[in-house]
């Protein structure tokens, strides 16, 4: 089976009469169902091949827009007042304790929480796209207030960026900020009063300040962060970077049930923390030639697992101008390496959901575990949803065999 192969199928249906997928006011969102199929070791395409150069670059068709930005958002282009997604990010790391919670460990201590291995998972992740380089100014910095005001501060944008600014104006006479993109505080890990540790990401005109420059990303962290680990910080600078979460902010029964335990956005401790396809494509970790979009008729293509370098990474078939169908193949490599089921993942992207909303759904949904793990799907097995098809013909060690039929 040959790497990156892709054969367009058309019916005679289709030389007739071209559809397009419905769209979302044109379909009821019935449930997805899966069945499965005879798998054939080597399918035959219903109609002659056309040949790639045959094929239009509808690329352009599935690069969803960007249109419900809170400060992070899905789509393209990327916020602009985000970190960059390639090439080499500064975030100077600063240490900062209360009065009422003096640190009891040293700078160095802390800061193994996050480094190496947050490093090390942007370098994987992004095939090297992205360097971290990690500043840290070895020294806990004492804050002026009492630690429960700096845990109230986080509930407000004013409130998070002055308590940056005061570590950062306190660590200004022996840091250099002017090349600085992303500052990150650590409070002591032992303040509870600060429990927990977001993003900070700030507009022009009312960021962070020195140096003579203005930064706009900012991150600290809480009582929380020997919990997660440096994952925590892989999740956090995803929003430096732009990226919203996709866990659930109104929790309801499940605050997991738009991903369950898929990519780094939604749950941290998820058995698959890989980022999507869909958002390394946005971030630039992924080329154009490396996503299938995929407008009408028939297609089938192999897809290269996720967690690899090289090769076609996704099918992306559009549904409206802000939803689309996305289809990759997980394995259980990288950061995704304790995987029990895998195969291809198909979910939904909505860039007109806000963070925390649901911007990106897998599919089934709802599924029968309550981490989406059951999700994959194997050879031989089919999935519908709002007229497009989704089979898998063959699965390899480390690659999917793909369908995709959309219904004229």
């Amino acid at each position: 089976m040959k790497t990156n192969r892709i054969v367009i199928l058309f019916s005679l249906l289709l030389a007739a009469c071209q559809g397009a997928a419905p769209s979302a006011d044109e379909v009821s969102p019935e449930p997805t169902q899966i069945t499965a199929l005879p798998v054939a070791s080597d399918p035959a395409p219903s109609a002659t091949a056309l040949p790639p150069t045959a094929t239009p670059d509808l690329t352009a068709a599935c690069k969803l827009p960007v249109s419900a930005a809170t400060g992070v958002a899905l789509g393209f282009p990327r916020l602009a007042d985000r970190l960059p997604s390639t090439g080499t990010v500064r975030a100077t790391v600063l240490f900062v304790d209360f009065d009422d919670a003096p640190a009891g460990l040293s700078p160095q201590d802390a800061l193994s929480y996050i480094s190496p291995g947050a490093e090390e998972v942007f370098t994987q992740m992004s095939t090297g796209r992205l360097d971290l380089q990690l500043e840290p100014h070895l020294t806990w910095l004492r804050l002026s207030q009492p630690s429960s005001v700096y845990g109230e501060s986080l509930t407000t944008y004013e409130g998070h960026r002055d308590f940056i600014q005061e570590a950062v104006d306190l660590a200004d006479a022996e840091v250099d900020f002017s090349q600085t993109d992303l500052v990150i505080v650590l409070a002591n890990p032992s303040a509870h009063r600060v429990p927990y540790g977001p993003t900070f990401t700030g507009f022009p005109g009312a960021g962070l300040y020195a140096d003579g420059a203005e930064i706009l990303n900012g991150i600290t962290s809480g009582f929380d962060l020997p919990d997660w680990g440096h994952l925590w910080l892989n999740h956090e600078m995803g929003h430096s970077l732009g990226l919203p979460d996709l866990y659930a902010y109104n929790p309801e029964s499940n605050a997991h049930r738009f991903v369950g335990g898929w990519s780094l956005m939604g749950w941290i401790h998820g058995r698959a923390p890989e980022y999507f396809a869909f958002e390394r494509w946005m971030l630039g970790w992924l080329d154009d030639d490396q996503i299938v979009c995929h407008t009408d008729g028939e297609i089938a293509i192999e897809l290269t697992a996720l967690e690899s370098e090289g090769g076609a990474k996704a099918v992306v078939v559009p549904l409206s101008a802000t939803r689309a169908l996305v289809v990759e193949s997980r394995r259980a490599l990288g950061q995704d390496a304790t995987l029990i089921e895998v195969g291809a993942l198909v979910y939904v992207v909505d860039t007109g959901i806000y963070s925390g909303e649901g911007t990106i759904t897998v599919l089934p949904h709802p599924g029968n575990e309550p981490f989406k793990y059951d999700a994959p799907l194997a050879a031989g097995e089919s999935l519908e949803y709002e007229g497009v098809t989704v089979t898998v013909l063959e699965a390899g060690d480390q690659s999917d065999l793909i369908q995709i039929s959309i219904a004229p």
